[in-house]
């Protein structure tokens, strides 16, 4: 919680609005499961991939195929590999990629990790009913019952922290850039890549940061 707060501070998060989301996630999976078990079993002792949508993504990607390599994306990479015909089989997002591909592959078998903040709620009400497949929520406040936290705080960061957290024997990045530029598939508002504003550079430092963090555990 400690670096969570310093974030907050950094970026003027008010950490009580990701509370109230954080209440609100909770309330949404009552009565639904949380696919803890599945991530656990999908994720543990495997080689894993993890998705970051920096501008260098469809580079990397022009010859991926599926393989027994776990395929874990952040948030609206999902489209990428979906254009490839490729369905990951987890997809860390607050919902801010597009939304259409992120619900086509959850009910193609994709499990999705639904995270919780401030700045979402509207979101997490309108769209975590439409999740008809395997789906786990997370928050970077204090967990609750049905809401976890499995530490991170950007799509990308908490993406990588999903495979350590269920310990990946080998974890993979592709397309996770940390420059001053923005790839397309980070927001389907702005579909072509484009230069990173100041609160956008402050949450690739902070993911950055954190990436480096797990991978270094």
């Amino acid at each position: 919680m400690v670096e969570y707060q310093r974030i907050c501070w950094y970026l003027q998060v008010d950490p009580e609005i990701d509370a109230e989301a954080t209440q609100v996630a909770d309330k949404l999976m009552r009565g639904r499961l949380p696919a803890i078990e599945d991530l656990e079993k999908t994720i543990e002792g495997k080689d894993v991939v993890v998705f970051g949508a920096g501008p260098s993504l469809e580079h990397q990607i022009v010859n991926l195929e599926k393989d027994e390599r776990v395929l874990i994306c952040a948030d609206g990479t999902v489209s990428a590999l979906l254009k490839k015909d490729i369905v990951p089989d987890v997809n860390a997002t607050d919902l801010d990629g597009n939304i259409d591909d992120i619900l086509r592959a959850n009910r193609l078998g994709t499990i999705t990790v639904i995270h919780a903040h401030g700045h979402n709620i509207e979101k997490l009400k309108e769209f975590v009913p439409r999740f008809k497949g395997k789906i786990v929520m997370t928050t970077q406040n204090a967990p609750t019952r049905n809401v976890k936290n499995f530490f991170g705080f950007t799509d990308g960061d908490r993406a990588v922290a999903l495979a350590r957290y269920f310990r990946a024997r080998e974890i993979e990045l592709l397309g996770f850039d940390f420059g001053d530029v923005v790839g397309k598939y980070s927001d389907p508002a702005t579909p072509e890549n484009h230069a990173a504003d100041e609160w956008k550079k402050k949450k690739l430092e902070i993911a950055e940061y954190l990436v480096e963090k797990f991978l270094k555990k």
